[in-house]
């Protein structure tokens, strides 16, 4: 028996190409509600190892068209296209296995619950709820498993859907993933039974999440009492010359310049990206009197992307911060490195394979939430990949930050859709704490996003730009930041709760059938 038909293979390969449509920078958003309709068919047609195949097939098409730009970087980087294709190829891969399982478990759980006629409603809808719920707990394992990777959940699609999104505030990014599969799900059944009714209840989820995100929505923006001013720098700096001794003097002339356009307006705070500064800070003296001279200039609290070290042999990926001239006031080293990229994991091992490692440097890893604190402003800074987990922005919020910023360096991915990607997920960090969320990216995207998850301003890429905008912060707490990924655990126990009910069913009915034969 054949485990992969033509037919289904390119069902299997539309959902991919369908889920990656609904991503910047194609973003037909809408899309989503939809695309795993066609994979759900050929799973539901096939048994375990056909529905891995499949789900894997689909996650490998979804994640290679999505992230493209991927091999373009490595390549970039390597100028080798081996190195490039091997490297970007594993990630997609392991990134596809969690479709596969999904597909694995979504054949499981419809033969486990299987019942005689008389109960397929029940059976469907225990089946839509349970494959969404499962679909939510592999999302947050592929979140934080090993260094973690939550690029592109399908949850980030519909960031400029303001609406829908608000539910983030009490379920985290994967409430808006469940609603997502559920409506697939349900889309599903209404197709391939032809009962209008999952139409129903899919169309009713929706209006009803659409009026209640609508309503909530309109309660944070502006929200809070007090208005302060910002300016966000995109320098831009090219990836050629950032690391380039003999472009530094260029770059601080630059930045310089920066800070004279920001002083002529008196500005509250004042962000600058992740690495500005390409030297250590503060243990480099001529770099640190810079960064010193530079932020007194620009005035307000500035917060500025840099290497850190203060021993000189520990070095740490950093945002510090600075204020009326002088040194630092504080320092958060990034907690979550990304790996071949911050650090080298097996660097030994790699090494002989792929030279490009040998010009690798190693960052070490923080583990501090500190809050930039000036008595009037609260500010949690993420850098770079630090806003692909809801938790750190969470710790952040918790630690007494009243608004959150992002200073990433996104130079490496030119005008691809990378950056677009990347920006995306602040829409949600936002509306999980009911924060501001202001970005500073080198090359962009740069912008402002208010506690209601609406973009007021975001910028072009690889564009210069020096970005003025007002924001509120605010001491809420909301549900999410008091109790975190509650739902994922709620997910889980549901999973949990269906497969021991249908245990017990089934003993139930041997034992009546027992009974019968005596």
């Amino acid at each position: 028996m054949k485990i992969i038909d033509c037919k289904r293979l390119v069902l299997c390969i539309a959902t991919g190409l369908l889920a990656a449509a609904a991503f910047p920078k194609i973003n037909l958003f809408f899309l989503m509600w939809v695309a795993f309709v066609p994979l759900i068919y050929v799973m539901m047609e096939s048994g375990y190892k056909g529905s891995f195949c499949y789900g894997f097939i689909s996650g490998f098409v979804f994640n290679a068209v999505g992230m493209y730009w991927l091999y373009l970087m490595l390549y970039f980087n390597t100028k080798s296209c081996v190195q490039a294709l091997i490297v970007s190829s594993l990630l997609w891969i392991y990134l596809a296995l969690y479709w596969g399982v999904w597909g694995g478990c979504l054949c499981f759980i419809r033969n486990v619950i299987s019942r005689k006629s008389g109960y397929d409603v029940i059976q469907n809808i225990l089946l839509i709820i349970s494959g969404a719920a499962m679909w939510v707990v592999l999302e947050h394992i592929r979140t934080y498993f090993l260094t973690g990777f939550s690029w592109m959940l399908i949850a980030y699609s519909q960031f400029e859907f303001t609406s829908i999104v608000q539910i983030a505030e009490f379920t985290g990014v994967y409430g808006v993933s469940f609603i997502l599969m559920f409506c697939n799900l349900c889309f599903y059944f209404w197709i391939s039974k032809k009962v209008n009714k999952y139409f129903y209840i899919a169309l009713v989820l929706i209006v009803a999440f659409v009026i209640f995100g609508a309503v909530r929505s309109n309660r944070f923006k502006s929200f809070d009492e007090q208005e302060f001013s910002v300016s966000i720098v995109q320098p831009n700096i090219n990836q050629n010359e950032k690391w380039d001794a003999a472009f530094r003097a260029i770059i601080y002339s630059n930045l310089r310049n920066y800070a004279s356009e920001i002083s002529k307006n008196k500005t509250d705070l004042v962000l600058w990206p992740e690495t500005v500064l390409t030297e250590l800070v503060p243990n480099n003296a001529r770099v640190y009197e810079s960064a010193k001279e530079i932020t007194t200039l620009a005035g307000g609290l500035n917060i500025v992307g840099s290497p850190f070290s203060d021993d000189g042999k520990k070095v740490y990926n950093a945002v510090v911060s600075f204020e009326n001239g002088g040194d630092y006031k504080a320092v958060h080293k990034k907690n979550c490195l990304i790996p071949f990229g911050e650090y080298v994991p097996f660097r030994e091992l790699f090494a002989q394979f792929f030279s490009v490692i040998n010009h690798m440097g190693d960052f070490e890893r923080g583990t501090d939430t500190n809050v930039f604190n000036n008595g009037k402003l609260h500010v949690g800074s993420t850098i770079c990949s630090e806003n692909f987990y809801p938790d750190i922005s969470r710790r952040f919020v918790l630690s007494g930050a009243k608004v959150l910023s992002n200073h990433t360096n996104d130079g490496w991915f030119f005008d691809m859709a990378a950056p677009f990607q990347h920006f995306a997920m602040n829409v949600f960090r936002a509306v999980e704490n009911r924060k501001a969320v202001l970005v500073s990216a080198n090359s962009g995207i740069s912008g402002f996003v208010e506690a209601s998850g609406v973009i007021v301003k975001r910028t072009q890429s690889c564009k210069k730009v020096l970005l003025r905008e007002t924001f509120f912060q605010n001491d809420f707490k909301t549900f999410y930041t008091k109790f975190g990924d509650l739902f994922v655990c709620v997910c889980i126990g549901f999973i949990l709760s269906v497969l021991l009910l249908n245990h017990k069913c089934k003993k139930e009915v041997s034992c009546l059938d027992n009974r019968k034969k005596e």
